[in-house]
């Protein structure tokens, strides 16, 4: 397994030792100017290990790398042909800080749809797979681990505990923009709000991802992330029985009530919401799937859309 192949250099990274020893060139730097995102000598490394290996087993193929992508401003043209998508240390912050909660993910798209998906988490030793019709595992158990009739079938978003980001734009239009969809999100329903049960901010899109397909987190909604941040980990939430939609909000846009239907996920358009598996309401089969969508549209009517440019040129 490639991921865990780099694990050790990811691991000696996060400790600063080895390779990546207090007394070499970690060299953590702001990446593209911006002081909220940064790159390491250790992404750099991982991703170009990754790249190497794959283009011998598959020559003919396309890759998407954060670190190779961020180096010629995203410049890449999306096509159908069989692309592997790299985000060698998804959590770069938290990595940097030593939080745990960071991890290698390696996805693959045909046609445009990620199709096989590998988030690895080396602190925590946590191997995600999927591939499309296969299921998706932790470290070979399959997911999601919390199953009925523990597993509940939630009906609302006040039943419901979400993954989030802030993201790496901090000007005050964007920040306004996604506080505000926090809040609403959060406020009792007298207020106005949802009333979600609860909001977590763990600072990387994959591992969101994987907790949503655990069956640990019921939603994850974020604008902004690339591709690299969430292919892998669409695979995931899909193969454990969960679903994925665009995640452009609702709330204060002029989309009209017949047009506001959730729609499905391009990972190129920078918007996303992941639900998990909803289990069937007694005596109604396709109930969850049904529910499903009521989340959804129950979160994108709480939300803002936030602008983003799309990944590579279609």
């Amino acid at each position: 397994m490639l991921a865990k192949e780099v694990g050790p250099a990811f691991k000696d990274g996060f400790w600063r030792t080895g390779q990546f020893a207090a007394t070499s060139d970690f060299a953590a730097e702001d990446k593209q100017g911006n002081q909220a995102d940064c790159v390491t000598a250790v992404d750099c490394f991982i991703e170009k290990t990754i790249f190497t290996r794959l283009r011998q087993i598959y020559p003919e193929h396309k890759f998407v790398g954060e670190e190779t992508t961020a180096e010629t401003g995203n410049e890449y043209k999306v096509t159908d042909d069989p692309t592997w998508i790299v985000d060698p240390v998804d959590g770069t912050n938290n990595f940097v800080h030593h939080f745990p909660y960071t991890g290698i993910s390696i996805g693959l798209a045909i046609n445009k749809e990620p199709v096989v998906g590998v988030v690895y988490l080396p602190i925590l030793d946590e191997l995600y797979t999927a591939a499309r019709g296969m299921g998706a595992y932790l470290n070979g158990e399959s997911l999601p681990l919390i199953r009925p009739p523990v597993l509940t079938t939630p009906t609302s978003l006040a039943q419901c505990s979400m993954v989030a980001e802030h993201g790496s734009a901090r000007c005050a239009k964007i920040m306004k923009s996604r506080l505000d969809s926090f809040a609403r999100l959060l406020l009792d329903k007298e207020h106005g709000g949802a009333c979600l049960q609860n909001l977590r901010i763990t600072g990387a899109a994959a591992p969101d991802l994987a907790l949503v397909a655990k069956g640990v987190a019921e939603m994850y909604w974020e604008c902004g992330p690339h591709a690299w941040d969430f292919a892998a980990g669409v695979v995931l939430v899909l193969e454990s029985g969960g679903a994925v939609f665009d995640g452009a909000g609702w709330w204060g846009s002029n989309v009209p009530q017949k047009d506001r239907v959730p729609r499905p996920l391009n990972i190129w358009n920078r918007k996303i919401v992941a639900v998990r598996h909803v289990p069937d309401l007694p005596d109604r089969p396709g109930s969850g799937r049904e529910i499903q969508k009521q989340l959804v549209a129950e979160l994108l009517e709480t939300v803002e859309d936030i602008e983003y440019a799309p990944d590579g040129s279609h």
